[in-house]
């Protein structure tokens, strides 16, 4: 008879604690990390060049970023399970990708006016399942 505060102290504070987002799966969790998952995969796209610079006892190496691989940012966000384009249009979606980026970089939810200005483009994205 002792155990029944305890249990329900369990039942009534432990349900509070959970996180129910997990639970109640809707569109703002589907955006959760998009823009994120941009930012990352526009760095690994990035094609950079190492030159060697001479110093006063040794030689350094710098890298300098010289411009993005298309197919490599289709690639990653394929890979983060992010809308892609499946026309081919390779150059175009990342172009698009870019312009939403610097759209939703200031806003307050990042991952849904990312969403919405790729919904908005006139680009065909849809996600790639393995199906």
């Amino acid at each position: 008879m002792d155990k029944f505060p305890l249990l329900a102290f369990c039942i009534i504070v432990l349900p509070a604690c959970t996180n129910r987002t997990s639970i109640n799966h809707d569109t703002a969790n589907a955006d959760r990390g998009y823009f994120t998952d941009t930012l990352e995969c526009r760095q690994s796209a990035m094609r950079k060049e190492t030159v060697n610079v001479p110093t006063a006892s040794s030689v350094s190496v710098v890298e300098i970023p010289t411009t993005y691989d298309a197919g490599k940012f289709i690639v990653c966000m394929e890979y983060a399970g992010r809308p892609v384009s499946r026309a081919g249009l390779t150059d175009d979606y990342f172009n698009v990708s870019n312009a939403c980026v610097n759209e939703a970089r200031n806003m307050k939810n990042p991952d849904a006016g990312y969403a919405d200005c790729i919904s908005r483009s006139r680009l065909n994205v849809e996600v790639i399942t393995d199906k």
